[in-house]
């Protein structure tokens, strides 16, 4: 038989087929599509398991607010290590005295008009002796004056001013004996004298207190000890509210009554007080425009601290460092 023609030979010929490489495949357009759409939800997944994993990964939650260089070079080199007792005295209102002779003396104080003529300046150091003394007499203590710049009249907070005060008139050593105290200039409200307390202990020991002690009015009792104790979720058994009687039971009764109706009401419906009226006093105590750095200084309590329920009564349920 004889050979086929050259030409009939190549007709014939299977030549193989090019490997294509990546960019020809892309710009093929049916499997562009399809490549298209399987990266996309690659991607997709990839960043949804990503997102869950930031969420519920308490350790990695919090890096992006832990302090920065500039601020962590101006702290001190040892915190006050040891600590687990917070004793908490919110402030009433603002010292402007400088002398002993001065503590007593309604012209040395920013009083509002319901204060004024009731002898309250007594009762002011009432409260601020016996958080002392309960400190002092507990060496595992820290002792937290509590208060905002809330006056115009004056720049200076209502923590600041009790500090002075315990000085001045000796109800605390001297600062190079007694070194366990500290002030919390943030708070607006007695909501806020609690969990910036505990903040600021944050802040000073490097841990969170184990028990607390607020000492206060008497007729604030139920406030501190059913609503705000309830919004922290703090142990009922490590919280202790110790209050000071008014000087007569005619100021006692008013005073009650006057709790009843403008904040433990409010507070009962609001408990973290982020909706109106309570929100508003807060606005309109911060003359100054004062903020406050916890969200850095202590941010395992970030989402705590920014929890708003829409029904003001919904308890928050994210991890706490203080319940198990």
């Amino acid at each position: 038989m004889l050979p086929l023609p050259a030409s009939s030979y190549q007709r014939h010929r299977i030549h193989p087929q090019p490997s294509r490489s990546l960019s020809k495949l892309l710009r093929t357009p049916a499997r562009l599509t399809n490549f298209a759409v399987f990266l996309l939800l690659t991607l997709l997944v990839f960043s949804v398991f990503l997102n869950l994993r930031y969420i519920y990964t308490p350790t990695t939650r919090y890096q992006h607010v832990f302090p920065p260089r500039s601020i962590i070079d101006t702290l001190p080199a040892t915190l006050k290590v040891g600590l687990d007792h917070l004793v908490i005295v919110p402030g009433h209102s603002i010292w402007t005295g400088s002398r002993p002779e001065d503590a007593e003396v309604e012209e040395s104080w920013i009083l509002a008009s319901y204060q004024k003529g009731r002898r309250r300046p007594s009762i002011f150091r009432a409260h601020i002796s016996r958080g002392s003394q309960i400190a002092i007499e507990d060496p595992r203590a820290l002792l937290v004056f509590s208060g905002g710049y809330t006056s115009l009249l004056s720049a200076t907070s209502e923590a600041e001013s009790y500090l002075r005060f315990a000085r001045v008139t000796g109800l605390i050593p001297p600062s190079d004996s007694f070194t366990r105290v500290t002030t919390e200039d943030a708070a607006l409200d007695s909501f806020q004298n609690v969990l910036f307390s505990i903040a600021r202990f944050r802040e000073i020991t490097g841990a969170y207190p184990h028990r607390i002690t607020v000492v206060g009015h008497d007729f604030k009792r139920r406030r501190f000890e059913q609503l705000h104790r309830l919004a922290l979720r703090w142990p009922n058994l490590h919280f202790t509210y110790d209050g000071i009687p008014l000087h007569n039971e005619a100021d006692e009764r008013e005073g009650t009554a006057g709790e009843l109706a403008n904040a433990f009401n409010p507070y009962s419906t609001d408990l973290y007080g982020c909706h109106a009226p309570l929100v508003q006093k807060r606005a309109g105590r911060n003359f100054h425009a004062r903020t406050h750095g916890y969200h850095v200084g202590a941010p395992e309590l970030r989402e705590l601290l920014e929890w708003c329920p829409r029904d003001g009564t919904q308890i928050f349920s994210g991890a706490l460092p203080w319940a198990k």
